[in-house]
């Protein structure tokens, strides 16, 4: 397994990870965005997180969790949009500090 592929694969893990943890209290949007990412399909998940966000603009781990989805899908750009908004919409300094560092990454990949 090269860099790249080992790369993708945890950022796969990632992405379950945190949809794990978005479902707790979420709905119908992204139980639907985890179903999707399960089956591989993560443009379908990307919209489901998108319906997500329209119910709820202030959650910062459903920004944490669109940023990881366009990372998988290779568009750095809207990454850090995704980032720059759960940066906005957090208070928390784990979250904080990790959305810097995907920034940091992505700037170096525009």
């Amino acid at each position: 397994m090269n860099y790249c592929e080992s790369k993708r694969y945890m950022k796969t893990f990632i992405i379950f990870f945190f949809y794990s943890i978005l479902l707790a209290g979420s709905g119908t949007a992204l139980e639907n965005a985890a179903a999707a990412m399960k089956a591989g399909l993560f443009r379908e998940a990307l919209n489901h997180v998108e319906v997500a966000q329209s119910q709820d603009h202030s959650n910062a781990e459903v920004y944490r969790l669109k940023a990881l989805l366009h990372e998988a899908l290779n568009e750095p750009n809207n990454a850090i949009q995704a980032w720059k908004s759960c940066l906005i919409n957090t208070q928390n300094d784990l979250l904080i500090n990790e959305a810097k560092i995907h920034i940091q990454s992505l700037q170096g990949r525009e």
